[in-house]
């Protein structure tokens, strides 16, 4: 089953991914996309994984299809479950692989835009990165097709990029510790006047 994020966790995550994005080296394709994933949580043998997937090309994305390439299901399990995008995206696991695509109320993927997949799933971050595991295709079209690298239709194959989340309780840490260092630049009048004894 899905967990929430807690909104640190959310907000862990996100700067995770904004510092693996910019890592990554950008497609000069008119079709591209990349992708950094990252485990969520591990409970009850089961992991959650989150997938964010960025247009790196010039056209709009319709529909993305991990763990799939032509003629192959790359995944090592079927998926236990997985959500709809952030966008709305309908999702489908088709075998050992899941497929999002768009419809008339969820939009496509303008280029520079990223959208974020949730799924559940009994395998490794490891095993299901491992190449050929990981390999994917996002496609321009409305309708998935069976092709990858098409012009006008489909893009090369790609594979996410593992990004760690830090730990909430890290987030926390450094919480602390910039307003500490905060607290320590203080004017000198500002600390002679906190440190005068009353007459």
């Amino acid at each position: 089953m899905m967990t929430k994020l807690s909104k640190s966790t959310s907000l862990s995550y996100a700067l995770a991914v904004a510092a693996g994005l910019a890592a990554s080296t950008v497609s000069s394709h008119a079709q591209g996309a990349l992708a950094t994933i990252s485990e969520v949580t591990g409970i009850g043998g089961n992991f959650d994984y989150t997938l964010i997937l960025q247009n790196t090309g010039s056209q709009s994305l319709n529909s993305f299809w991990y763990g799939w390439t032509p003629g192959v299901f790359n995944l090592p399990s079927v998926p236990t479950s997985a959500a709809n995008s952030s966008h709305g995206w309908v999702v489908t696991i088709a075998g050992n692989s899941i497929e999002w695509q768009n419809t008339a109320s969820a939009p496509a993927l303008a280029a520079g835009q990223s959208d974020m997949f949730t799924f559940d799933s009994t395998s490794s971050l490891a095993a299901i990165t491992t190449t050929p595991s990981g390999q994917s295709v996002a496609f321009t079209t409305d309708n998935i097709q069976f092709n990858a690298g098409v012009s006008g239709q489909s893009t090369p194959v790609f594979a996410p990029t593992i990004v760690a989340v830090p730990e909430p309780s890290s987030m926390g840490l450094l919480a602390a510790g910039l307003l500490v260092l905060a607290g320590s630049f203080r004017s000198p009048a500002a600390s002679r006047k906190a440190h005068r004894c009353p007459s």
